[in-house]
């Protein structure tokens, strides 16, 4: 290539895998848009042989970034959630499992009967303690203080407020960290460099790492934020899921060139360990592959790809969902949790 631009800026020819380090001296499987069609580029997604991470190459540079993020899907307004809104029996039997298991408070009625219904139903417990990110009262008795890395729109800062947590949050979009001032959140522009002044007790990074320039640095440097127990919390796309070998170059955990590179669950681990965290434990998610597998039928049509037929992907969709009751390994999204080693005494 000789012309290492895009329509925004510039670009980074990358000649190692960015997860494992391996040279780049196999081809790109797919090549595509980005799935809201706003920017006129095409971009090369990498699958590595070696680690089975996802990576964009060439990416935009990181003087670039900021422009890939101008018209970002987390600029446009979100709806409440059901949780916090229905009247519903349902929705009030899942307030009182979320109230009990994690701590929130709701200012709609719940009912303890919630808890102990869903307690056993293990592939439901697993999806709602995700909502909470999996910091459970029993786990985390010590609410303390929380980053949320990355923190978007701010959706989590307030549940976790609402969970008892000393909630902060960080972000590089300019735009998105205004909004969340004016919602009253406690929140600074930048990465974990803004927050030079404080120690945290818990991290959390939703969809985040695959945004990172250099994602094992990152969790390096969040081992080096947090107190002696501290916690770290990860959720991001699973490139060994079913979702991405069923729609191929329409999965909707691509989502080029913003993923610049989503590390397999091996490299994760790897990641974690490496940077001295202890317990490391990918947790089950439950079901949960609707909402991708539907965006990533858009994107089917979208990009002209071809899509699977209705009966077989809805068989898939079942097996799959049942699967992930049962192991994360398959499963849409990856969630790993690490715990930081506390100091010999």
């Amino acid at each position: 290539m000789t012309n290492l631009t895009w329509s925004r800026g510039d670009l980074t020819l990358l000649e190692h895998c960015p997860a494992c380090k391996h040279a780049v001296d196999y081809e790109p499987i797919y090549s595509r848009n980005d799935d809201e069609g706003l920017i006129p580029d095409i971009w090369n997604i990498y699958n590595c042989p070696f680690c089975k991470s996802f990576f964009v190459n060439p990416r935009p540079s990181e003087n670039s970034l900021a422009a890939l993020y101008q018209d970002y899907l987390t600029h446009k307004p979100t709806q409440m959630e059901k949780v916090f809104a229905s009247e519903s029996l349902f929705w009030k039997l899942v307030r009182g499992y979320l109230t009990k298991r994690l701590g929130l408070k709701f200012d709609k009625n719940s009912l303890s009967l919630g808890y102990i219904l869903f307690s056993f139903i293990p592939p439901l417990r697993y999806k709602l303690d995700r909502f909470g990110r999996n910091l459970t009262l029993s786990n985390f008795k010590n609410r303390g203080k929380l980053l949320d890395l990355g923190c978007g729109a701010g959706e989590f800062l307030h549940i976790a407020q609402q969970m008892g947590f000393d909630s902060y949050g960080c972000d590089f979009d300019p735009i998105i960290i205004e909004q969340c001032k004016k919602r009253g959140l406690n929140v600074r522009l930048g990465g974990l460099e803004s927050y030079d002044d404080k120690t945290f007790d818990i991290i959390t990074m939703n969809q985040v790492i695959e945004h990172v320039v250099d994602p094992q640095q990152t969790i390096k440097e969040c081992f080096k934020k947090l107190n002696h127990d501290g916690c770290l919390w990860i959720g991001t796309p699973n490139p060994l899921s079913n979702g991405a070998q069923i729609f191929g170059k329409s999965w909707a955990g691509l989502h080029p060139p913003y993923h610049l590179c989503i590390p397999s669950q091996s490299e994760l681990l790897r990641w974690l360990d490496e940077a001295g965290f202890q317990n490391i434990e990918i947790l089950n998610r439950g079901p949960h592959a609707k909402f991708n597998w539907l965006e990533s039928l858009k994107l089917t049509k979208t990009l002209k790809d071809n899509q699977p037929s209705i009966l077989r992907t809805l068989k898939w969709y079942l097996i799959m969902d049942c699967m992930n009751c049962i192991t994360p390994k398959y499963g849409e999204e990856t969630v790993i949790i690490g715990y930081k080693k506390p100091p010999i005494s």
